[in-house]
C-alpha cells in the first residue's frame, strides 16, 4: 500500500505540473513577457512563441492531465479499496462493504487530485503567471 501511495503522490505532482503549466501560459500577459524578451530573457521569448500557437501545448497538457487522472483512479482504487473493505467488512455485509469501500476510495483520491493537482496549482499559477511560465 505504501508503494501505491507514493505512486499517487507522484501522479498528483505530475498533474499539478500540467495544471500550473496550463494556467500560467494562458494567464501570462504578453506585454510583460514582451518587455522581458526585449531585455534578452530567452524563456520569455519561448513563452511568447508558445502563446502564438498554443494549440499543441494545450492538447499535450489535456492528454497528460486525463491520463494521469485515470491512472490515479486505478492506482487509488487498488490501494485503498481493500483496506477500507477489511475495515468495514466486520460491520456490514461483504457486498455492501465492497461497494462502500470503492465509494470511499474514489472520494478520497478524487478529493486529493482536485485539491492538490488542480485547485492549488492553478491558484499559484494565477498569482504570478509570468514568473511561473518563465520557470516552466
Amino acid at each position: 500500500m505504501l508503494n501505491s501511495i507514493l505512486v499517487i503522490l507522484c501522479l498528483i505532482a505530475v498533474s499539478a505540473f500540467f495544471s500550473i503549466s496550463e494556467i500560467s501560459l494562458a494567464a501570462s500577459r504578453k506585454i510583460k513577457l514582451k518587455l522581458l524578451a526585449d531585455e534578452g530573457n530567452v524563456n520569455a521569448q519561448r513563452v511568447l512563441k508558445m502563446q502564438e500557437n498554443p494549440g499543441t501545448f494545450f492538447t499535450v497538457v489535456q492528454i497528460g492531465l486525463n491520463a494521469v487522472a485515470i491512472l490515479g483512479g486505478i492506482v487509488g482504487d487498488a490501494a485503498f479499496s481493500p483496506a477500507f473493505h477489511s475495515l468495514l467488512s466486520g460491520y456490514m455485509s461483504p457486498e455492501l462493504s465492497e461497494q462502500l469501500s470503492f465509494i470511499i476510495s474514489f472520494t478520497l483520491v478524487t478529493s486529493l487530485f482536485i485539491l492538490f493537482a488542480d485547485l492549488t496549482p492553478k491558484r499559484i499559477g494565477m498569482i504570478a503567471p509570468e514568473t511561473v511560465a518563465l520557470r516552466i
